[in-house]
């Protein structure tokens, strides 16, 4: 059976059930990006709860490390690095197992959907999920066992997070000041630590020249897989959001409005600032002369604070003028 779901020759007949079927569930390729996970955390922190929010964007962060020490440390190929007869969809340059996107949507949407446990959001949760799987599926860039283990680890992932979360709040809550700051630091470090023992071990390791030459044929793209910039952002997203949201703590804190009309204004403005802040920062720090991963670990640490203090404090003080 895991032959079956690591052969290229599963993808290729799953593309050619549907033709139309494929091109739409591939169309979905952008469920998997960090503007679209920035929507989903950004609503569900000022629509729904800072508290719960700030918890999600923490273990959304340290499973996108998770996820990509567990790529190195396989450094498994994607299935159109290894068969030109898989069509694929967009270019990757990472490695395929597991699946980040099966991994970071079950974090994601199954967190959003044991906390709120309403019907409609509990049924939008698994249809974005599983689309997100899909779509990796049928874009040609993930075998079914990359996406089968993404899920597993993810679930898994969300099972730890769920029993150790209030054990590390509570610790946090009896600590001073400056060891909170402290904590911060080392908590935002756990992406980076988690993949650069990963990424250390394949020094020296060359990537078979077919799949380079395979992936170059199919996108027109080179691959780079032994690199971590997705470690890089992850850190720097919790160290943003997690300083914000200390400091939005050390003013009072702040609660979405009762009222649905000023809640929905404030989650949407929320949303479309920080999107705008995030696309500004990476349009200005990825220049040339600037390292990949400091520009995306500086951008993400300015999202997080946007997000969980700037935005609740313009809102906090437009609500009570």
């Amino acid at each position: 059976m895991a032959l079956v779901l690591f052969d290229p020759g599963t993808i290729v007949a799953l593309q050619h059930l549907s033709p139309l079927l494929t091109d739409l569930l591939a169309a979905g390729k952008d469920l998997d990006s960090l503007p679209v996970y920035l929507v989903v955390l950004v609503l569900f922190y000022l629509g729904f709860s800072p508290k719960h929010g700030i918890r999600l964007a923490v273990v959304f962060g340290i499973a996108g490390g998770v996820d990509e020490a567990l790529k190195l440390f396989f450094h498994l190929p994607r299935p159109y690095w290894v068969s030109s007869a898989v069509k694929a969809y967009y270019s990757l340059p990472s490695f395929g197992f597991p699946s980040g996107g099966a991994m970071c949507s079950t974090v994601l949407y199954g967190y959003i959907a044991a906390v709120v446990r309403r019907f409609w959001v509990v049924v939008a949760c698994i249809v974005l999920a599983a689309l997100t799987m899909l779509a990796r599926i049928f874009a040609g860039v993930h075998f079914v066992t990359d996406v089968v283990g993404g899920f597993l680890l993810g679930a898994l992932f969300l099972v730890l997070a769920f029993t150790v979360s209030p054990r590390i709040e509570a610790f946090g809550a009896r600590l001073r000041p400056p060891a909170r700051i402290l904590g911060i630091l080392l908590l935002s470090a756990l992406p980076l630590i988690i993949a650069l023992p990963a990424y250390c071990s394949l020094a020296g390791w060359q990537v078979p020249a077919d799949w380079v030459a395979t992936a170059l044929a199919q996108t027109g793209a080179t691959i780079s897989p032994v690199q971590i910039p997705g470690a890089w952002e992850a850190s720097g997203f919790v160290l943003g959001g997690l300083l914000g949201y200390e400091y939005l703590r050390s003013l009072g804190g702040w609660e979405p409005p009762e009222r649905i009309l000023p809640r929905i204004a404030v989650a949407l403005s929320g949303v479309v600032s920080t999107l705008l802040l995030f696309m500004l920062a990476i349009a200005v720090l990825t220049l040339p002369a600037i390292p990949q991963a400091a520009a995306l670990f500086v951008s993400a640490v300015l999202t997080g604070l946007w997000f969980t203090a700037c935005v609740p404090l313009a809102a906090r003080r437009w609500i009570h003028r």
